[in-house]
């Protein structure tokens, strides 16, 4: 009876085996460089065409390289999903190694779905030249011309030249431009359809900086066909974007800054429950802390950098204690030890002296609303946290993935707290915004996001195993143990050394045994445990 059933499911297998119902990729992926041969330190491009032929949307891919020499200078932007049947063109750039010789690249790709399945296998490899006599590109010269550095919201001109030193044709198939990230495309030229031998053609684009910092790339990536042959040919130039709002006008910061731009303008600071608590009227004139703020930020050059000049100056600057005697930043200003309180009302005002949005988060039990302060401040990238306490300032994804969030999750969601944005008009009692949904929605997805990024490539899919083993209060639980590595050097040497089932038992006999108790306010305590440096 055991041999029959044997011989039965055995062609059964093959069958299905056969037909790809067990392996079938979800995709088909093509690997390309833009040249084999380039000068030491210079950039080389790695395109790579990914066709969705799987049955539900992808939502990234990882690039993992092969040989540790070369280095990724700039990853692209994935598509929220890349729907079944279409196809995405991402090109990676690198940086070549420094010594000349012969390198065998090797790449590697993991895609991920929309149901959070990691899928591998699919690999290329090329023989890569460094050499400090390089030949000539291809058979096609693109060039992208433009400034080097814009002011956010800036209106500009790039072109993108496209020389053909042959003596026949080319047919040219598309161009797309690969710009920073909120960068607008306002207008383009008309690329022709056929490039002639010896000439030379001129695409001109205006485009749009965003309201933001930003450093890295600009790419041309240009397809075109010799005879039956496609090829494809990559331009990168650098650019810097600087965005410094308090030498912009009201009318560019509102435009930047939308139904944002009143926690610029809004007089108080905290609402009236505090200012009865500490008989004190929270409010301050902004052009009166201005010029204070302008010399602590110097030369910053983004609404973070001047919140880290700040935060750096108020180190410097005050010792911190418990007691709170005021709400008024100019009397904050003036003392030599403050609470941690009247620091965040300070960098709250200062913040807003120079027209960055910024506003005090605070705990709420339905009767106290000082609890916990931290400021907030508001970038088009989203809002960013500093926490003078905790010495954090980060943006709101990275501070969910501190070691400081998990005691407040388990005061949200264990014992009846709300977090509120101080918002007052008239300082008659509570006064505030529930924003408790800005930090736990889409919890795990943020923070694994964050995690990931800290990951070297080769080690996320191993993470997503042990992650498809827990529930989702032991996921939650493993994700917060993960971001709480002191560093990525030691988040990174774990993963890798830990079999998934270690972890995955470590985890689920870690959330046990803590579940029921009041965790503690650095969760890196938790970490050292899980880690074995703490029995």
């Amino acid at each position: 009876m055991g041999m029959k059933r044997i011989l039965l499911v055995f062609p059964l297998l093959v069958l299905v085996m056969a037909s790809g119902c067990l392996f079938k990729p979800p995709a088909e992926v093509r690997f390309s460089l833009d040249r084999t041969t380039v000068a030491p330190d210079d950039t080389i491009h790695v395109i790579v065409l990914i066709n969705n032929t799987g049955k539900v949307g992808l939502t990234g891919a990882n690039l993992v390289l092969g040989d540790s020499n070369f280095q990724i200078l700039q990853e692209p932007k994935f598509p929220d999903v890349l729907p079944v049947g279409e196809t995405a063109q991402l090109v990676w750039i690198l940086k070549a190694p420094p010594t000349p010789g012969h390198y065998n690249l090797k790449l590697s790709l993991e895609l991920t779905d929309e149901l959070k399945r990691t899928w591998t296998g699919f690999y290329g490899q090329f023989l890569v030249t460094v050499s400090n006599k390089t030949p000539p590109r291809g058979e096609l010269k693109l060039d992208v011309l433009g400034p080097e550095t814009l002011r956010g919201g800036e209106v500009s001109n790039l072109s993108v030249t496209i020389t053909n030193p042959l003596d026949v044709p080319i047919e040219l198939t598309n161009i797309k431009l690969d710009l920073l990230e909120g960068m607008k495309v306002l207008s383009v030229s008309t690329m022709p359809e056929t490039i002639h031998e010896g000439k030379t053609i001129s695409l001109k684009y205006t485009v749009k900086a965003p309201y933001a910092y930003r450093e890295g790339y600009i790419s041309a990536v240009l397809r075109y066909r010799i005879g039956d042959m496609e090829k494809s040919v990559v331009k990168s130039v650098p650019l810097r974007v600087v965005w410094t709002p308090w030498n912009e006008s009201e009318e560019t910061l509102k435009e930047a800054y939308g139904l944002k731009y009143h926690w610029i303008t809004d007089s108080y600071l905290v609402d009236g429950y505090w200012a009865e608590k500490y008989n004190s009227t929270p409010v301050f004139e902004r052009s009166e802390l201005r010029k204070k703020t302008l010399g602590v930020i110097g030369a910053a050059e983004s609404e973070v950098q001047a919140a880290e000049a700040i935060y750096r100056w108020m180190m410097h600057t005050y010792s911190f204690g418990d007691t709170t005697s005021t709400l008024e930043p100019d009397r904050i200003l003036l003392q030599d030890r403050i609470s941690y309180a009247e620091g965040q009302i300070l960098m709250t005002a200062m913040l807003r002296s120079i027209d960055i949005p910024a506003r005090i988060v605070t705990l709420y039990n339905g009767t106290d609303c000082t609890r916990r302060p931290i400021t907030e401040f508001y970038t088009v990238d989203g809002w960013y946290v500093v926490d003078i306490e905790h010495g954090f300032v980060g943006s709101l994804d990275e501070y969910l993935a501190s070691p400081y969030f998990p005691r407040l999750y388990q005061m949200i969601t264990g014992e009846g707290y709300r977090l509120v944005a101080q918002s007052p008009t008239e300082l008659r009692g509570h006064e505030h915004v529930d924003v408790t949904g800005d930090f736990i929605a889409d919890l795990e997805d943020r923070l694994l996001t964050v995690i990931n990024g800290r990951l070297q490539p080769e080690l996320r899919s191993k993470l997503m195993v042990v992650m498809n083993n827990l529930d989702e209060n032991e996921r939650l639980y493993a994700l917060f143990l993960f971001s709480s590595a002191p560093s990525d050097d030691d988040l990174n040497r774990v993963i890798e050394e830990y079999s998934t089932k270690r972890i995955e038992q470590n985890v689920k006999t870690m959330y046990e045994f803590y579940r029921g108790m009041e965790w503690s306010d650095d969760f890196t305590r938790y970490w050292r445990i899980f880690a074995g440096e703490v029995k």
